[in-house]
């Protein structure tokens, strides 16, 4: 069946508004991080907190939206209504599929971060794949911090698709 292409396209190159991070960059954050992919975070106990900068893989961890929020906010952005289209047209499902990343300033404790997302593409064709046929979904975030320094630029692609065999209960 597929998506409604059109609709979607109406999306594509526009970008956010600002979106703020909900914390601060804090130090319990990234000591959590370096516990989960069990990296000693004796490095950044060192020194002062003030001048130490952070991982900066965990970036997404201060930009990624709450995976569940007591208030249901309808999509707004850009990227948002394009997801919601093709959810709504059963691809449901999604994956990251790619990720590229630039950095450009230091993330520092205390930093009070924003981005805002890009929606560069959406593939034209339906893919079948093992998990499902599907679209890709090429997103552009821009991650700034408090004083509006851009600090990263990061190419993210997931592919949405329709699960083969959906869990029932």
């Amino acid at each position: 069946m597929g998506i409604n292409y059109s609709e979607v396209q109406n999306h594509v190159g526009k970008e956010s508004e600002a979106i703020m991070a909900i914390d601060k960059v804090s130090k319990s954050d990234i000591r959590h991080w370096c516990e989960l992919i069990d990296q000693d975070d004796t490095p950044y106990n060192e020194i002062d907190w003030v001048e130490k900068t952070v991982p900066p893989a965990m970036l997404m961890v201060w930009t990624m939206p709450p995976l569940w929020s007591p208030e249901s906010k309808a999509p707004t952005a850009p990227h948002e209504l394009a997801l919601k289209v093709i959810d709504d047209a059963g691809y449901d499902g999604a994956i990251g599929i790619a990720l590229d990343q630039e950095i450009f300033a230091p993330v520092k404790v205390d930093d009070r971060l924003s981005y805002t997302v890009k929606l560069n593409g959406v593939s034209s064709d339906e893919v079948q794949t093992n998990m499902g046929k599907g679209y890709q979904v090429d997103l552009e975030y821009k991650i700034s911090n408090q004083t509006g320094k851009m600090i990263s630029k990061q190419n993210y692609s997931l592919f949405k698709f329709k699960i083969l065999n959906p869990v029932t209960e």
